[in-house]
């Protein structure tokens, strides 16, 4: 895994995926905010090349990331009969409940696919062979303020092995058919990002 400040640090200077049309710009200071054990909070000084300058700019970036920082792993779970398996959990920065897919950290060592099977178990409780699993490219939740992008899977052939171990805000685990779960996004029921972008990425990926 790489540190996240590292890679801030050597792109500075660096005009990284940059289109005929794009104006490079600048990192010239970043200062630790504030953390815990899972986020750096910075804020920055950036400049471009045209001279529109922001200070204090907020970044929020989780402590560790792989290449192209990739942080986390989403899944779509599918079972059988082609229902979709969503969670229900409390959200404390929107003091809500929410229906979303599985998604959690990728550990410092593991590979994408692996930590996929690992977020669906503790999550949901739902195993799958591997060679269900398949991925639907890559996602940043919200790259105005976090430093992350998350690697999105479908997982085919799910099946229950375990209930799911109660924690803070998780509660319960429960498919929905299509019909249903579509019903949910549009009254707007499912509000999640991972879960409207997988399902969006799977629905395209279906047609080819």
């Amino acid at each position: 895994m790489v540190n996240n400040k590292d890679i801030v640090s050597s792109a500075m200077h660096t005009k990284i995926g940059l289109n005929s049309t794009d104006v490079p710009v600048k990192v010239l200071n970043r200062n630790l905010a504030c953390e815990n054990a899972k986020f750096n909070v910075y804020f920055d000084h950036l400049i471009d090349e045209l001279g529109s300058e922001i200070k204090n700019y907020l970044v929020v970036a989780p402590k560790f990331s792989k290449e192209n920082l990739v942080t986390g792993a989403a899944i779509l779970p599918i079972d059988e009969k082609g229902n979709i398996g969503l969670i229900r959990i409390f959200r404390p920065a929107i003091f809500s409940h929410s229906w979303e897919i599985p998604h959690g950290f990728i550990d410092d060592g593991e590979c994408d696919k692996y930590s996929a099977i690992r977020e669906l178990m503790e999550e949901t409780g739902l195993v799958t062979e591997i060679s269900n699993l398949s991925s639907m490219g890559y996602i940043t939740p919200d790259a105005g303020v976090l430093a992350a992008r998350v690697h999105l899977f479908v997982a085919k052939r799910c099946r229950l092995e375990r209930k799911i171990v109660s924690e803070l805000g998780l509660r319960g685990f429960q498919f929905f058919n299509k019909d249903e779960f579509e019903r949910m996004i549009e009254n707007s029921e499912v509000q999640d990002t991972f879960t409207l972008a997988a399902w969006c990425k799977y629905r395209l990926l279906e047609k080819k």
